[in-house]
Parts: structure tokens; sequence; C-alpha cells
């Protein structure tokens, strides 16, 4: 299981990730252009706090008519009403961003929504790989010490660190996506800033922990 995890996450990273990530840096190198003229005919803007609901629906030439889903409020869509004349533009095909009073914001449909979620995945398989073959060795270990009377510890510290890892570069490659991210200098950033907070929460916790059976 754990080499199919390592081979899978290499296959990733050396096939749709670098697709997607010369697709997002091909987008990003186009010249700008203006977006196609369009009208505002519905919009929802709406967030729970959890998750949200964001697209407009607009209406004009057959290349952007109907609805344009977006990531979040963004400078665009949390100013516009009903009427607003918008510019869509489009690139390849794509409906990659939306213009409106000299803002732009990007859709669901630009290429650097990719390379963020296809690092993340292909880097969270080999971490799942190495969790996976650690919890093997221990697994292994524990049986054999329960079988010689032995009092078993709990989990090492060593594995849940292990894990953190997994889950922070899972919900980096999210944070990465959702921010448009597509170089990876960018992950490494919020990477790292994901883990810090992270640990600063574990110990934080710990410290009361200790505290109050202290």
């Amino acid at each position: 299981m754990a080499l199919l995890l390592v081979l899978g996450g290499a296959a990733v990273l050396a096939v749709p990730y670098r697709h997607s990530l010369s697709t997002a840096r091909a987008y990003e190198a186009a010249p700008a252009t203006r977006g196609v003229p369009a009208v505002v005919r519905k919009l929802e803007d709406y967030s729970n706090g959890h998750g949200g609901t964001y697209w407009v629906e607009v209406a004009g030439p057959a290349s952007v008519s109907g609805r344009i889903v977006l990531g979040d409020s963004g400078p665009v869509l949390s100013r516009l009403r009903k009427g607003d004349r918008i510019g869509v533009v489009v690139w390849h095909g794509r409906r990659t961003d939306i213009t409106f009073d000299g803002r732009v914001q990007q859709t669901v449909e630009a290429p650097t929504l990719n390379p963020g979620l296809y690092l993340g995945a292909g880097l969270s398989m080999p971490a799942g790989g190495v969790l996976a073959l650690y919890i093997a060795v221990w697994l292994r270990r524990r049986t054999h010490e329960q079988a010689r009377g032995r009092a078993a510890d709990g989990f090492p510290l060593t594995g849940k660190m292990i894990a953190g890892a997994c889950a922070v570069t899972v919900v980096s490659g999210i944070a990465a996506s959702d921010a448009h991210e597509s170089d990876p200098p960018a992950f490494v950033g919020i990477w790292l800033t994901v883990a810090l907070i992270s640990l600063a929460v574990w110990a934080a916790r710990h410290r009361i922990r200790n505290r109050r059976s202290g």
C-alpha cells in the first residue's frame, strides 16, 4: 500500500501537475484583454461561514452567456447588482475572469485553480505512504510487545507528526487552489504558514492540558 501511494504521488506530480502548471503559466503570461461585454441578469453571493455559493448569470454573446461560477465574493462579485454591465474574459474557450469598474476576479474556470490541488494531492500520497509504513511497523512492534506480556505504548509522537504533515499538505493544496496560487514557492509558503499555526495550536492545547492535569 505504501509503495502504491508513493508511485501514485509521483505519477500525479509527473503528469497532471506539470501539465496544469504549464497551462496556468501560459494563462498568466497572456496579455491582458478587454472582456467581452455582458449584462448581469442574476447573481448569488452567499456565505454561511463554512462555505458559500458564488455565481453570476450574464446575458451576452454565446461565448460568455450563462452562469459563471466564482470561488468567493472577491473584488467584483460583491460590487455587482442586477443590470450591471461587466466584461467576461475568454481564454482558450474558458471564461476565466470577470471585470467591473477596473477590478478583475478569476472564475473557477481559470487554470490557476488546478496546480495547487494537484501538488497537494501528489505530495500527500507519498506522505500517506510513509505514514502507512510507519503504522505497519508500529503495529508489528506493538503486537510483539503484547505477545511478550509487556504494556504497549500509545501511538508515538513521530507518527502523529507524520499524520499532521499529511493533513497540512492536504489543507495547503486546497488553500493554494482557492487563492489561485499556481507556483510551487507559493505552495511552500502556504504549507509553512499552516504548519506553524497548527503547531502553535497543538502546543497551546498541550500546555493547557498539562496545567489541568498538574
